[in-house]
């Protein structure tokens, strides 16, 4: 499940990010799924793999408040570790090389200049048949172009 915006103006990037990693068919390849995005607050019942993500929205200065540099982590949960680890290199591979995705992103209120990989972090199951978790940070540089 995709959270879009509702009832905004106020251009949001982890929207548009978050829709354009749902398209990549790489990435539902190797999940055997479209992939699933939930904001911090949980994911229900889905079944692995998903994402649970969290935005940390940053205007660098009131002069410039159309400049955006947000942070966003992608949780991803999986059950099959090598699994994960490969939707971990294409979750990299698509927002880790700077300008990559500038021009793609599906928005006409958004335009990503770049992104890339901030730090990552891997946890093992807390119980036997468990999720492992990857943690992915990303620094988002986006302008808003309303």
């Amino acid at each position: 499940m995709l959270h879009h915006r509702q009832g905004s103006d106020m251009p949001i990037s982890v929207y548009d990010i978050n829709s354009y990693l749902q398209a990549d068919n790489n990435l539902a390849n190797i999940a055997g799924k479209v992939m699933n995005f939930f904001p911090a607050h949980g994911y229900g019942n889905e079944p692995a793999p998903f994402v649970v993500y969290f935005y940390y929205p940053f205007i660098p200065s009131v002069e410039s408040y159309w400049n955006r540099y947000d942070s966003i982590r992608y949780s991803i949960y999986d059950s099959n570790v090598d699994r994960l680890f490969q939707t971990g290199e294409r979750f990299i591979e698509l927002l880790g090389k700077a300008d990559q995705i500038q021009g793609n992103v599906p928005s006409s209120n958004v335009r990503v200049l770049s992104s890339y990989l901030t730090s990552s972090n891997f946890i093992e199951p807390l119980e036997k048949e468990g999720w492992y978790q990857m943690d992915l940070d990303f620094s988002v540089y986006s302008v808003s172009l309303t």
